[in-house]
């Protein structure tokens, strides 16, 4: 941009594609200063003319094979200081000590001024505005910074991408005016990670991608451990209004072995248990070998039919194949009993689901049993169908494994080439719950290897990933490390900021430092879906939100509470009950009679 351009061209700039709307123009807000180079500049800044996270723009001259070109140098403000050179720390100073009134003073409070830092996110020529191209040589000092339209910078991020399927999120944190959009093709395919401490916004962000996927029909799982996405159920008439044929299904899990499969039973004794001598390792192995896990059998069935074979072992006079030689049963015995525990403890946790999908808030919803992804997968995922699988009830491991079975399944009948289903994402709340990092004990979780699977060579198959958690640094490094795109929200815990700086290669110094200090919903987006790192603010949905589970009012539930009119009559029964067996057992041959009671009582 010239020199000698006067206020009256401000509404000069034209991005062709992006020409300002009548009467909106390109106004001037600054001058650069400084020295100025190519990954960004200085200048001073007019006063309430412009604020921290604002694009801004100068038109200038840069060489071109053919002589001059004439370019347009987009920026962001990253950083702004103010400061009055008229009044230095010597008169403050003086002023404090002295107890004197700035009025009293010749000095003066109001010549004060505005150094802004911008960081530069490219050029465009005058006619293009969908290359962004690098800057290869320097920005003249003196030149005009000008605030350009809301259009222009719409054109600007969304930069030759009007004919693709767009995601939209929210706003510019600073242009409430300039709507952020997100790219839906390579969201879906590239995989995102969306990382905020609680309370920081991951789930009214997640939310809105989900919406806005449903709107394009794309097929969606959701695994949900603790119930945030069931509320979208009750809100389908809205969904399926804004979408017509689209379905909200709500299912619940239902843990399944498969061929080959094995090791999610020695998991779970090595988790729910003790665990396992090697005598007793060995008989396990020895024991799959003759009852061989099936696709598709239920986890219970199968550890039952293992219980009832190693009880015909012990009924047997000969050593069963793996069990040790010489006294043998009470290794058997041992292997029975901690494959009891392990039944009894599914059987708990199963349920505690039913229960908990009894319980009044849940119990109006329509869930159903997850269909069998071995035989039925194309049930799970269809288009324009949100599959969301929660898993209320079962503890960490068997989450994992549940998680595990069903991605793993239903990857492979992608990888098959087949055609069973077609491309889908998966939404996977509570990540770290999944993919643990190696501190936090990785040999537990199934799951990981099944999910370093599908975000390595998911790309090839439409396999996407969502990953949401509110601790980054106890995500497993490989997964993350191989997301393109990020949503980073508010975070305050140092060891999480820290690893954030890590995975992401292109955040820059300013933008973390903003991270700690984002309100609810604001956060910095960057990666593929994106043109460059943006902090936006995301849309929330208050149409889409629900009490179903979290966010309860247990003031309320405490006011509303009444003993259980039952109660008393419980306890006596337990209490009857209790005289009963010490009575059958002062009566059983070999129990303690009133004699030798009274007996140990000399």
């Amino acid at each position: 941009m010239k020199d000698d351009v006067s206020a009256t061209d401000a509404q000069e700039p034209d991005t062709s594609g992006a020409a300002a709307p009548e009467g909106d123009q390109w106004r001037h807000v600054g001058t650069v200063v400084g020295n100025a180079g190519i990954s960004e500049y200085t200048f001073i800044l007019q006063q309430y003319q412009a604020k921290l996270g604002d694009i801004v723009a100068v038109r200038m001259e840069v060489p071109d094979a053919t002589g001059r070109l004439e370019i347009y140098v987009w920026a962001r403000i990253t950083d702004i200081h103010r400061f009055n050179p008229f009044f230095p720390y010597e008169a403050a100073q003086e002023i404090a000590g002295e107890g004197i009134s700035l009025e009293d003073t010749v000095l003066s409070g109001t010549r004060d001024q505005l150094e802004a830092k911008a960081l530069i996110l490219g050029i465009t020529s005058g006619t293009d505005v969908s290359r962004l191209l690098p800057l290869t040589y320097p920005v003249k000092p003196a030149t005009r910074v000008y605030y350009p339209p809301a259009e222009a910078v719409r054109q600007l991020l969304v930069g030759g991408r009007d004919g693709e399927q767009q995601i939209e999120v929210g706003t510019l944190i600073a242009r409430r005016d300039v709507g952020v959009t997100l790219s839906a093709p390579k969201l879906v395919a590239r995989h995102m990670a969306i990382l905020a401490m609680t309370g920081g916004g991951k789930t009214v962000a997640a939310r809105r991608m989900i919406r806005e996927l449903i709107g394009h029909g794309y097929p969606l799982l959701i695994i949900d451990p603790h119930g945030d996405y069931i509320g979208l159920w009750k809100c389908r008439d809205l969904l399926e209004k804004e979408a017509p044929g689209s379905i909200i299904r709500l299912f619940f899990p239902e843990l399944l072995v498969q061929r080959d499969g094995e090791d999610l039973v020695t998991k779970l004794i090595g988790q729910m248990t003790s665990g396992m001598t090697e005598p007793q390792a060995e008989y396990l192995r020895g024991l799959y070998e003759r009852i061989p896990a099936v696709d598709g059998n239920s986890a219970l069935a199968y550890i039952g039919s293992l219980i009832r074979q190693a009880n015909s072992d012990i009924g047997d006079d000969s050593p069963p194949r793996g069990a040790p030689k010489g006294n043998w049963k009470p290794t058997v015995g041992a292997m029975c009993r901690g494959l009891r525990i392990v039944q009894d403890r599914l059987a708990r946790m199963k349920r505690t689901s039913e229960q908990m999908r009894a319980s009044p808030k849940l119990s109006k919803l329509n869930f159903e049993a997850l269909p069998n992804p071995f035989a039925r997968p194309d049930e799970i995922i269809r288009p324009n169908q949100v599959s969301i699988l929660y898993l209320g009830g079962y503890d960490h491991l068997t989450q994992c494994s549940i998680a595990a079975i069903t991605l793993e399944t239903l990857f492979e009948r992608r990888a098959d080439l087949r055609g069973r289903i077609p491309p889908f994402l998966t939404v996977l709340e509570e990540a770290h719950t999944f993919i643990p990092s190696a501190r936090e004990g990785t040999q537990d979780a199934v799951s990981i290897p099944v999910i370093r699977r599908m975000i390595t060579e998911g790309r090839k198959f439409g396999t996407g990933l969502i990953l949401i958690s509110q601790r980054p640094s106890r995500l497993d490094e490989t997964v993350v490390s191989q997301c393109n795109s990020f949503l980073i929200l508010r975070l305050v815990n140092p060891r999480d900021q820290t690893y954030v700086r890590t995975i992401m290669e292109n955040l820059t110094e300013s933008d973390a430092k903003l991270i700690p200090g984002f309100g609810p919903g604001q956060g910095v987006i960057s990666g593929q879906v994106v043109r460059f790192p943006l902090p936006v603010q995301i849309k929330m949905d208050n149409d889409l939100l629900s009490a179903e589970i979290g966010d309860e009012d247990f003031f309320e539930q405490v006011e509303a509470w009444r003993p259980d009119e039952a109660a008393s009559d419980r306890q006596a029964n337990q209490q009857a009950t209790e005289q009963v067996d010490a009575i059958a057992k002062r009566r059983a041959p070999g129990g303690p009679t009133r004699r030798t009671k009274r007996r140990k009582g000399r």
